[in-house]
């Protein structure tokens, strides 16, 4: 059962892999790590991550590091970019599996678990947009599975490997790696009855952990000391409890909403099971503790005040690990619940692509839309009302195929959609075939575009007017090279500058299409065209 699970890890990899690189960098997260990441590849910095050749300290650099690996193997490139994001999910799923064949001696739970997972939405959004959040889960599932070798086969060897685990998990992100890592061991000690213990190993290995953790952070304090007061007050305390100041701010209930959508269609019948039998159900207490990490995850990483959707990502290997113990061992009595909830998912699959086809703003291939289709139908009936395979697998195969669809409508969607999904890549393919090799800057006024650079390479000028996104933090710069690609116009003489930049007829301006440059610059925009892009205009 085992190299039939390798092989469909194989399968959905390949899956996943087609098309990664058919459309172009989302705005702005992705476009964002993508940059920083083919900066960090050209200069061989892996020390200072840089983001329009200023100095973006925000985060560690483990995801940067990733990328810039990723172009130097497939080059710069979209595909190059997204790579590793399909890989993590793979090493995730594997993982899964691992935690879930090792702590409860069930292949069946330790499969259901991982292509559950695979069949939650978040775990696919995380794959499909370039971001932290993805390497950060790989790192803890990963020292999860590690601690649990060690409780469970007291293999003594992997809590130092667990403790490295957490220390490249907080090389990605930040402490955030610890919080779910930690509240899994509280829940596993509550339900297990353990007391804690320190003994040489776990001292040895926390002084592991700070070396690992602490190091990138020394070596970049040691050169600029300023940034220990801006990692402190800045990136911690107030993306924790001030997230206003980063446009991130989100009640409490936020993931409560939207957790459990984010792992439909699973969560439906998996609660409507624990519904019918709860006066049967008997969890174990791997299972308990499974459910209880999960809820604790949750319930902490809604207290913070900083939320995205992504952020809550910790929450969903366990919470897999949690329904594959549910669905394998308490489901043969609730087989319409999940028939009946399958059979509403690919209903909801079909409208999908039939939507696709119909709706005259939305371009997608009508002949893949039919084999889509097609294929969805005939395997959904066959599944459903001819297949003599064990229900289970009935259900989990159901759900994965379902999730290998959404992969390619979503990889052809957006090749096909560039500004639905807020690439603006033809925009940039416009300003190539305009101007060819001629000498030009490209102005983007009051925005941040990270994405530009990644197609125009140097020739981008970021023009700081009133709005926060387009401000960049110039306080740790020890020269003024930045000046090259950054304009504030807030600053002496830089007025000017723009005005000289504007005279000069080759150089291309970008602006949003509901902004105006201020009145002192308009009258120079005589004698431009203009073209639109739904929400930027190209003036050339």
């Amino acid at each position: 059962m085992t190299k039939k699970f390798y092989l469909v890890l194989l399968f959905l990899f390949t899956i996943l892999n087609l098309g990664q690189g058919s459309w172009g960098l989302t705005e702005s997260s992705e476009a964002r790590y993508a940059e920083i990441g083919r900066e960090m590849a050209l200069s061989n910095d892996f020390i200072h991550p840089s983001l329009l050749d200023i100095g973006h300290y925000h985060k560690p650099p483990i995801t940067y590091a990733i990328t810039a690996i990723g172009y130097k193997i497939f080059g710069f490139n979209e595909f190059g970019a997204r790579f590793f994001m399909s890989l993590a999910l793979m090493l995730q799923l594997l993982l899964i599996f691992k935690i879930g064949k090792l702590w409860f001696k069930d292949e069946k739970i330790a499969i259901a678990a991982a292509l559950i997972y695979f069949s939650f939405p978040i775990a696919l959004i995380a794959a499909r947009n370039l971001t932290t959040d993805a390497y950060l889960v790989t790192f803890i599932i990963w020292s999860i599975y590690l601690w649990l070798q060690v409780k469970i086969n007291n293999k003594k060897a992997y809590l130092y490997l667990f403790y490295i685990a957490l220390g490249l998990g907080f090389l990605t992100k930040g402490p955030v790696a610890f919080l779910p890592t930690a509240l899994f061991i509280l829940c596993y000690k509550i339900i297990y009855r353990e007391k804690p213990k320190l003994d040489t190993h776990s001292i040895l290995g926390l002084i592991l952990l700070l070396a690992i953790s602490g190091s990138w952070f020394a070596a970049i304090v040691a050169e600029k000391p300023a940034l220990w007061d801006y990692f402190i007050q800045e990136q911690i305390i107030a993306r924790s409890v001030h997230a206003e100041t980063f446009h991130r701010a989100k009640p409490f209930w936020f993931y409560l909403v939207f957790a459990p959508l984010l792992c439909l269609p699973w969560f439906v019948p998996i609660i409507l099971n624990l519904v019918k039998q709860k006066n049967s159900i008997s969890f174990d207490r791997a299972t308990k503790t499974c459910g209880y990490a999960a809820l604790a995850i949750l319930v902490a990483f809604s207290l913070f005040s900083s939320k995205l959707i992504l952020y809550i990502l910790p929450v969903f290997p366990v919470l897999a690990v949690f329904f594959g113990s549910v669905f394998i061992q308490y489901s043969q009595t609730s087989e319409k619940i999940y028939l009946n909830a399958f059979k509403v998912a690919y209903v909801l699959l079909f409208f999908i692509i039939i939507a696709l086809i119909a709706i005259p703003i939305v371009t997608f291939n009508i002949w893949l839309a039919l084999i889509l289709l097609i294929s969805a139908i005939g395997i959904a009936y066959y599944l459903f009302y001819k297949s003599i395979i064990e229900f289970r697998w009935k259900i989990l195969l159901l759900s994965t195929l379902a999730y290998c669809f959404v992969v390619i409508i979503h990889s052809s969607f957006s090749a096909a959609n560039s500004f639905a999904i807020n690439s603006p890549k033809p925009q940039y393919e416009f300003i190539k075939a305009e101007r060819g090799d001629a000498d030009y800057k490209v102005l983007i006024y009051d925005n941040l575009l990270s994405s530009a650079p990644f197609y125009l390479n140097e020739r981008v000028i970021t023009i700081y007017d009133t709005n926060f996104e387009a401000k960049r933090d110039t306080r740790f710069e020890k020269t003024d090279a930045w000046k090259k690609s950054y304009l504030p116009l807030n600053e002496e003489g830089q007025a000017q500058r723009l005005k000289s930049l504007l005279r000069d007829k080759n150089n291309i301006l970008l602006i949003k299409t509901k902004k105006a440059l201020p009145k002192e610059f308009t009258h120079l925009l005589e004698g431009f065209k203009s073209k639109e892009f739904k929400k930027w205009t190209v003036y050339y």
